[in-house]
């Protein structure tokens, strides 16, 4: 007889399952990769169920406008019209609130087209441009390769050079213009010239170029006469020296700029305050600097020899040599009187005549030889043959 035990073991061996095959290869878990190239696919399908429920959220919320109004809501419309007391007209009323709903509708729907057409677009924008997946790093376009395409040149335009010669033109006519009728009504302004006091010691000069703004612009040059500052020999002298290189001794003049700042009075007022501690410096009496010779190495002149004084034509000069010549003319026809002047072209006369007498008889004796050989030739030549032929007989 089977026990308890036996039994319950049976029933378990029954009803148990069994394993699965041992020759089945069981798959591996693959771990993520910790950096990769590529968007995961499960991000990105998750991005586009995230886009599609914001646009269908998007469009549930738009309030949708009742195109065309039902025939009951027309009546109760109409009724409620002629119990007001319209009469007739309430027909023509209703037509025109119909046709005013109906463009109402209408301009909804365009707005809000145009306003989901702006959505995509700003949403497109925040999202990007998709990756290439040709690229390895999966990198955007380059803009500065993209070219865009316009249409073909046609020879039909002028080139950029002519263009720029065309403003040329277009600028001097307009300059021209303005000479020809502004400048005529710019007289009334003008002013009569006014030499400087004796309190305006200091000249200015300023650059201005008409039409353009230039970095030039800004310096300011400023030039005085130590002489005209109202002081003492021994003061402009002291001037003098601590100007340094910047006096003049050809024009006697002192001459400084400066360009350090940005705007002109800037750079007048620094030239003013110099000015005004050049001549306090000037003024002091603890140092007046006359043991220190003026330095002019900075200022090279050239000497220009000029003509002397002593050498220039006078009336009592002239007189001088109109008598001196008339003198030697005198004594030369008394010399040529006596016979003692030397006639120069005579003595050159004689002696070409004398080889001209030479050549003509060296050429007479030549043509002389050469007439009497050709008859002695033919004589000899004569004789010659006459012996050969007797000869032969």
């Amino acid at each position: 007889m089977a026990s308890a035990f036996s039994i319950a073991r049976l029933c378990l061996s029954a009803s148990r399952r069994l394993p699965p095959l041992q020759s089945r290869s069981r798959p591996g878990v693959v771990r993520p990769r910790w950096l990769g190239t590529s968007v995961p696919r499960w991000a990105e399908r998750k991005s586009r169920d995230e886009e599609e429920e914001d646009n269908s959220n998007y469009n549930d919320s738009i309030p949708t406008l009742p195109k065309t109004t039902a025939e009951e809501n027309m009546k109760a419309l109409s009724a409620q019209l002629k119990a007001l007391g319209f009469g007739e007209g309430c027909e023509e009323i209703f037509r025109e609130m119909t046709t005013e709903a109906e463009d109402l509708a209408k301009e909804a729907e365009k707005e809000t087209a145009a306003e989901k057409i702006l959505e995509e677009q700003i949403h497109r924008i925040e999202l990007g441009d998709r990756p290439r997946r040709q690229s390895f790093w999966y990198d955007d376009e380059d803009p500065e390769t993209s070219t865009e395409e316009h249409d073909q040149f046609d020879e039909d335009d002028m080139t950029s050079m002519a263009h720029g010669k065309l403003e040329e033109v277009r600028e001097m006519r307009h300059y021209a213009r303005l000479i020809a009728w502004e400048m005529p009504l710019l007289s009334k302004f003008a002013k009569p010239f006014e030499p400087p006091k004796e309190d305006e010691v200091l000249r200015w000069r300023y650059t201005t170029y008409m039409g353009e703004s230039h970095p030039a612009e800004k310096k300011v040059v400023v030039q005085f006469a130590p002489a005209d500052m109202g002081l003492t020999p021994v003061q402009t002298e002291k001037l003098k020296k601590l100007a340094g290189p910047r006096y003049d001794p050809t024009k006697e003049m002192v001459k400084m700029s400066c360009e350090s700042f940005e705007f002109k009075a800037q750079n007048r007022r620094y030239l003013s305050d110099l000015v005004d501690k050049l001549v306090v410096e000037a003024k002091d009496p603890t140092d007046t600097f006359e043991d220190v010779p003026l330095d002019l190495r900075h200022k090279r002149t050239t000497p220009k020899p000029r003509f002397p004084f002593e050498w220039r034509m006078t009336d009592e000069r002239r007189q001088q040599l109109e008598e001196h010549r008339r003198k030697a003319a005198l004594a030369d026809e008394q010399r040529t009187e006596r016979g003692a002047m030397v006639d120069g072209q005579g003595e050159l006369d004689k002696f070409l005549a004398k080889f001209d007498a030479a050549a003509e008889a060296a050429a007479k004796a030549e043509v002389q030889a050469v007439g009497s050989r050709p008859a002695s030739g033919v004589g000899s030549a004569r004789a010659s043959g006459s012996s050969r032929s007797w000869a032969k007989r």
